[in-house]
């Protein structure tokens, strides 16, 4: 398999702008390949996309590309940025697509976006922070999606089993994915949201909510004023 890095630089003067593209020799093929999961630590933007080599594409103003720090750590991808280099607000961060065979897990701390088209046969989403995970088709056995800070997490797709937890005040919006079943664990103000068509153990602490579907069929152990529709 073959890895590529592409950089597209935009430079813009008063009243007129130019956009050079340049490509860059790969930095070091075994370690930007052979992963099976992708972390985002930073406010930047990225695109995973299931394809039959992995490849990466990097597109942004030279700064935003100049403090990226990518690189493999065992089975997972991570992007975030060099000590020192924080892409604060009111500037346009760096884009990335990320090309792989298959993905089994995904890692969001930070104020950055993560898009997945689809996802492998077993999958596992996390989110601690203010950004944002949308993930086209969940597909397979198991998923598990959790959310633990102010972002939400949105789905589509099917699998045979699903597990949704929050803690905090961020969302889980999977109201189109159909599972035979659930397990769903909300501590705090978050809400969830499913399509299941089964059994569903529900764990509900604050005042959050579950949408489950009205085909789920729910047991549910409840403190505090949240709500849990089922059925």
């Amino acid at each position: 398999m073959r890895w590529m890095l592409a950089m597209t630089l935009g430079l813009a003067g008063c009243g007129a702008s130019n956009t050079e593209q340049t490509v860059a020799a790969p930095r070091d093929d075994a370690a930007l390949r052979d992963f099976t999961g992708v972390a985002l630590a930073s406010d930047d933007r990225v695109e995973i996309v299931q394809g039959p080599a992995f490849a990466v594409w990097v597109e942004g103003g030279k700064a935003a590309q100049d403090g990226l720090d990518i690189q493999r750590d065992g089975d997972m991808l991570k992007i975030g940025r060099k000590q020192g280099n924080f892409w604060g607000r009111g500037h346009d961060g760096a884009r990335i697509r990320v090309t792989m065979p298959t993905i089994a897990a995904a890692v969001l701390a930070g104020s950055g976006d993560i898009s997945i088209d689809r996802t492998g046969e077993d999958f596992a989403a996390t989110l601690s922070g203010s950004g944002d995970m949308t993930i086209g088709q969940l597909r397979g056995d198991r998923a598990a999606l959790t959310v633990a800070g102010t972002g939400t997490i949105a789905a589509a797709g099917a699998v045979r089993h699903l597990t949704l937890s929050v803690a905090g005040t961020g969302d889980i919006d999977a109201r189109q994915v159909k599972a035979s079943e659930a397990s769903v664990s909300i501590a705090g103000t978050g809400d969830v949201s499913a399509d299941i068509h089964g059994p569903v153990e529900v764990s509900l602490v604050g005042a959050g909510s579950a949408t489950l579907g009205r085909d789920a069929r729910c047991v549910v152990n409840r403190v505090g004023t949240g709500t849990v529709d089922c059925g």
